[in-house]
């Protein structure tokens, strides 16, 4: 371990699954550097809550526009200005764009990764998001107990959870949205109908004594509406909840259910069982990260064309059977398996 104090900044500034699985650098940066490591984030607006009790990460640099060059952006420009007074001991860019080669390379550091300098492909049908992300940390430091190089975020104390939020004792938590519902063109595929979201409801209802948690942000409180009026032990929190408290549900859940979603890798990091329901997009890279603390479970029709997101295959296909043919019995089945 190096004990004297440094500084890192970290640049990801993705949507929400995106960031939190490039929080696995974390704890092998604590573990190189010491709990004293002054750790700073480069992150987009509203996904910054994210850190908000994390003591790890000491500073959060939000970037509104992140395409504009620094010299037209002040966020960008301030991070490098800062960096000529107080150098950094380490940058890691874990873009594989080119939006923030600007501040890799005009911050002051003594050791720089990632983009512009190295490029590290990621291979989204053989690895996990996280396992790039590590690869672009291990061009500097390998030697690091790889258990706890895993996604890592910090909520809410429970008890002001529990003041605020009627979750009762055992529930499981299901997230029908991502960032495409609704969308009626490919975008949408990756949606899970809400006809299978209220049969597996009424499944789960019928065969457990759990209460359900409904959760989505403020953004997609409209579409709830489609669970009114709610049945008894169904509670929705759709917009009503903060990133740290979503963190703080989701840990002491029984199971978390979602589609391809970035609730879903806030499931992974924090819960004992998620249930993630993939037709077109790749679960080898989108699904939670597996650890030995969790119990990732997917739930799929394994279709032949699948996955097809972002490819031809999918723009062509006019049906999602993979997502419409997938019934709310293969996903209750999996939650019956985990004898909760």
């Amino acid at each position: 371990m190096i004990k004297q104090n440094k500084k890192v900044l970290i640049i990801r500034c993705g949507l929400l699954g995106d960031t939190i699985d490039a929080t696995s650098v974390i704890q092998p940066l604590v573990e190189l550097y010491g709990p004293q490591v002054e750790i700073h984030w480069v992150s987009k607006p509203g996904i910054c809550e994210l850190f908000k009790y994390d003591n790890r990460v000491r500073k959060v640099y939000v970037l509104k526009h992140t395409k504009l060059p620094f010299i037209l952006n002040i966020p960008k420009f301030n991070i490098i200005l800062n960096s000529l007074f107080n150098p950094y001991e380490l940058i890691i860019n874990l873009e594989i764009g080119n939006k923030f080669n600007d501040i890799a390379k005009f911050s002051r550091a003594k050791n720089k990764l990632g983009m512009p300098f190295d490029y590290i492909k990621d291979d989204v049908f053989k690895e996990h998001r996280v396992e790039h992300q590590l690869r672009i940390l291990n061009k500097y430091f390998k030697e690091y107990n790889k258990e706890n190089a895993k996604p890592s975020i910090i909520g809410i104390d429970k008890k002001d959870v529990i003041e605020k939020f009627p979750i009762g004792n055992d529930y499981i938590v299901m997230c029908p949205t991502n960032s495409h519902v609704g969308n009626i063109n490919h975008r949408g595929y990756r949606s899970w109908p809400s006809h299978h979201w209220k049969k597996l409801i009424d499944k789960v209802l019928a065969k457990t004594q759990l209460n359900i948690i409904l959760v989505g942000n403020k953004d997609e409180k409209k579409y709830f509406n489609t669970f009114y009026p709610l049945k008894d032990r169904v509670y929705d929190l759709s917009g009503q909840t903060s990133i740290p408290e979503l963190i703080t549900i989701m840990r002491d859940s029984k199971c978390v259910i979602a589609t391809d979603s970035g609730s879903a890798h806030v499931a992974g990091a924090v819960s004992k069982n998620i249930i993630s329901i993939h037709g077109p997009t790749n679960s080898y890279q989108s699904a939670p990260y597996s650890t030995k603390d969790n119990n990732v479970k997917v739930a799929t029709l394994n279709l032949n064309c699948s996955p097809c997101y972002d490819t031809e295959v999918i723009k062509n296909c006019k049906k999602n059977i993979c997502m419409q043919d997938l019934d709310s019995e293969i996903v209750m089945k999996l939650i019956t398996e985990l004898s909760l």
